[in-house]
């Protein structure tokens, strides 16, 4: 029995990779004789690099760039293709898991350090970037990657705004004049792990805000501030884009990105199925087993678990998920997934879920095993007795 493991990290607890192998431990006590193929996964969020640099060769590169708050910190990314590609993801500077939680103010934080690293790409001599978003604890509209690139973002009286994404209620007018001159000459792919809008109800700061700290007040502002930026950018880059699909990712940098670049927009994790092979690693496979650490609605916008059971759909393969916590509206999942799974065992703090991921999950992946064993006997009766 060939079997694909093939699930996204459990955040902050669990990278992909261990993920995969927590899995086959528990399905080995059942099926110790099975063939088991480890596909560790990201969609563009924290740990695209580290899953893509499995499957290239590359230089991993670290600098030392302004984090969401404005700390210093050291951002790891990676020049590819004998230094022709640079792979960068938007996690490493202005990443969620940078702040604590008492900390993450959207109204303030910036993606200025992620344009401190496309802006050493560009300086290095690259043809070609990958950014991925996701996991970022901003909402500023990639204001703060526009202005590291040299754009001047400016207020009804000719100051420049500060960075953050409250401080874009201001914007009357923008100065490219001075952007970093091979912006035009590169080709970037922006992989996106989801197609939410700019703004509105499906927006950047409706639906991705609170988790970054956002209150139903700063909500509202946060969505009124990149309608603004939408607006006072429409002449630069062709169109208003506050209803765009895919432009509310990573707080709507797209925006931003796009003052700057000729960006192509692409499914994050349809990016890294295609690098990785994994339509290769699916033949003849007979079982599917993905997951990420909560699975609700929002998997649905194109994460991880739905991305490779799409593939898995397409080749008639039994795909089973497995989060540690389902969420909303996962009966929606059942299109695309045969059955789904919890790990968490009873209601626990969250640092008690963290600290014993592994363990849920290895124990879940067993149980899961065994039922199918059960199944696999039940069917031989059923047989026998017919």
């Amino acid at each position: 029995m060939k079997i694909v493991i093939a699930p996204d990290s459990f955040k902050e607890s669990l990278s992909a990779k261990q993920v995969c192998q927590a899995i086959e431990n528990g399905f080995k006590e059942t099926f110790p004789h099975a063939d088991y193929h480890h596909l560790p996964l990201a969609d563009g969020g924290e740990g695209t690099v580290d899953v893509l640099m499995q499957g290239l060769t590359g230089e991993r590169k670290a600098s030392l760039v302004e984090g969401p708050l404005g700390e210093r910190v050291y951002a790891h990314w990676a020049l590819l293709d004998e230094g022709k590609t640079a792979l960068i993801e938007i996690a490493a500077a202005s990443g969620l898991d940078l702040t604590q939680p008492e900390q993450r103010n959207p109204l303030i934080t910036s993606t200025y350090g992620t344009g401190e690293l496309i802006k050493e790409a560009l300086d290095a001599g690259v043809d070609k970037i990958l950014l991925g978003l996701g996991g970022s604890a901003t909402n500023d509209g990639g204001a703060g990657i526009a202005q590291a690139l040299g754009a001047r973002l400016l207020d009804a009286q000719g100051n420049e705004l500060s960075t953050g994404g409250a401080a874009l209620e201001q914007i009357a007018s923008i100065d490219l004049t001075d952007i970093h001159p091979r912006c035009q000459e590169v080709e970037l792919i922006v992989a996106c792990d989801v197609s939410n809008p700019l703004c509105g109800e499906m927006g950047a700061s409706s639906v991705f805000g609170p988790q970054k700290g956002a209150s139903p007040e700063m909500v509202a502002m946060l969505d009124s501030a990149l309608a603004q930026f939408a607006m006072i950018a429409a002449p630069y880059n062709g169109m208003n884009h506050q209803q765009s699909p895919g432009f509310g990712a990573a707080g709507g940098a797209p925006l931003g990105l796009s003052l700057l670049f000729n960006l192509h927009l692409q499914s994050g994790i349809e990016m890294v199925l295609d690098v990785l092979n994994a339509d290769e690693l699916l033949h003849n496979a007979d079982l599917v087993i993905t997951g990420e650490g909560q699975m609700d609605n929002q998997t649905l916008q194109g994460k991880t678990p739905f991305g490779i059971a799409k593939r898995a759909n397409a080749r008639g393969i039994p795909v089973i998920g497995i989060a540690g916590s389902l969420g909303q509206d996962v009966e929606a999942l059942y299109e695309r997934m045969d059955s789904l799974f919890g790990t968490v065992r009873s209601p626990q703090a969250l640092p008690q879920v963290l600290t014993e991921a592994e363990a849920n999950l290895t124990r879940t992946a067993r149980n899961i095993a065994a039922t199918l064993y059960l199944g696999q006997k039940l069917a031989k009766r059923e047989n026998h007795h017919d």
